[in-house]
């Protein structure tokens, strides 16, 4: 039962982490991602300041994830 556990949280936690690291390392395709309807032009450029805050959350939310993922195994193996 606990392999199967920690099969499930590893399984639906890879694609937070993937959407994470692609905020990580594409700030600028993540800040206009959902969004490019809204401008005319195709050469849109967000900000310096959206690029940082986008790879800054980035990095704090893919911190949290880890930690709750690895807590979550943790209670699954005590």
């Amino acid at each position: 039962m606990k392999i199967i556990d920690i099969f499930f949280i590893l399984v639906f936690s890879i694609p937070i982490i993937v959407v994470l690291l692609y905020m990580i390392f594409y700030p600028r395709e993540r800040a206009l991602f959902g969004r490019r309807w809204q401008f005319k032009n195709e050469n849109l450029e967000p900000s310096d300041e959206m690029v940082k805050y986008n790879r800054n959350m980035g990095i704090i939310v893919l911190v949290f994830v880890v930690i709750i993922i690895a807590l979550s195994i943790l209670k699954v193996l005590w």
